[in-house]
């Protein structure tokens, strides 16, 4: 009797256990569809808050999530290599997402079934907005790599050779790229204006006081626009050049050159996945002395990212010629490593060489050689 009675108790007290484990168990099935979807939307809003942030104008946009971190992004116009590099190096960064595909809109080469595709979806009664942003932060046309008058933040410790002299030397940079206005035009592309100043210092690091021996100041006003690997950049520009006051007063007998100027100059580039290839010309509108305002620019670009854990390998060579000095080449060459964070911040270590005409502005017409080591900053 005993015994029935405690598999009776044994059996009552068992119901309600049972039936716990049951509700808890369909309670459960029903969340977490529910909570996989908001860890969706979740990471959706970031994905797409982050990237109108850091690159406006381009119309990405997540189009499917996986819970495994996979994002597939779309985009208004096609994308070039570099900048779905930026993209992805970006996201991932973020370590909420794991990797990233590519919609058949992101690629500029599409075959004939996606033009036929792509027209017919134009058919529809959609229209894609004109997007205009302010203050851009990404700049659509990239910097020249291997140019020494390109505006940015650096320095670099050079041995200087001219038929005058030779000594060591550290040339100094303090400048940048500000995105004024950035504008959407459909699949046509993404358009940007913005102003670019900068302060190139030379100093001879031999003189009892690191003389200051050249200073050029540069202001220029670019117009970019780009479309998946091509990009353009006109630019209006003033460069002024100046003497150190101690060089001057060491070398009293030196011939000032008052060189002012205002120059309009024009450059196509073109990106593979790690290849730049760039070139064009510019025509000087006014100048002191009268120069002759032809001059021609083309260089190539080598980039191999994570070639070595986070840093990334980097070669670059440009060359440039103008009718005032007859047309004789100046060739400056870089390779080094770069280093960057998740943000645009950046910054890289060159080996570099020069042989040419001098480009700090008082020295134009002297043929110089110089060979070193730069660091560059990037923001």
């Amino acid at each position: 009797m005993a015994n029935r009675q405690c598999l009776h108790l044994f059996t009552v007290n068992q119901r309600p256990t049972g039936w716990i484990f049951l509700i808890a168990l369909l309670v459960g099935a029903g969340i977490a569809p529910v909570f996989a979807s908001e860890q969706e939307e979740y990471l959706r809003g970031y994905v797409d808050s982050l990237l109108d942030s850091r690159f406006p104008g381009l119309g990405l946009r997540s189009q499917v999530i996986s819970v495994e971190g996979v994002v597939t992004l779309t985009s208004h116009t096609c994308l070039g290599p570099s900048q779905k590099r930026d993209v992805a190096y970006l996201l991932t960064k973020t370590g909420r997402v794991k990797s990233i595909q590519w919609d058949l809109s992101t690629n500029c080469d599409k075959t004939d079934d996606a033009m036929e595709q792509d027209k017919t979806e134009t058919e529809r009664p959609t229209q894609i907005p004109v997007d205009l942003y302010a203050l851009p932060e990404q700049e659509l046309f990239a910097p020249l790599l291997a140019d020494p008058r390109q505006p940015r933040f650096s320095v670099s410790y050079l041995h200087y050779r001219s038929p005058a002299s030779e000594f060591s030397a550290a040339s100094v940079a303090f400048g940048e790229y500000f995105g004024l206005a950035s504008g959407f035009f459909g699949s046509s592309g993404s358009s940007q204006i913005g102003i670019q100043g900068g302060v190139f210092a030379l100093f001879n690091l031999e003189a009892p006081s690191s003389d200051l021996i050249n200073a050029d100041y540069w202001i220029g006003l670019p117009i970019s626009y780009r479309k998946g690997p091509w990009s353009y950049v006109l630019r209006l520009y003033h460069q002024s050049s100046h003497l150190g006051d101690e060089f001057i007063l060491g070398n009293p007998g030196i011939n000032r050159v008052n060189l002012s100027y205002e120059d309009m100059e024009f450059i196509v580039s073109h990106e593979w996945e790690r290849w730049r290839l760039y070139g064009g010309g510019g025509y000087i509108l006014n100048s002191e002395p009268d120069l002759a305002p032809k001059h021609f620019q083309g260089g190539v670009e080598y980039i191999k990212a994570r070639a070595a854990g986070r840093l990334s390998l980097i070669a670059a060579a440009d060359i440039q010629t103008s009718e005032e000095l007859h047309w004789r080449r100046s060739r400056s060459y870089q390779v080094g490593f770069e280093l960057r964070s998740g943000s645009p911040r950046r910054v890289r270590l060159m080996f570099e060489h020069f042989r040419g005409h001098s480009p700090n502005g008082q020295f134009y017409r002297e043929p110089l050689r110089y060979t070193g080591l730069g660091l560059y900053f990037g923001f």
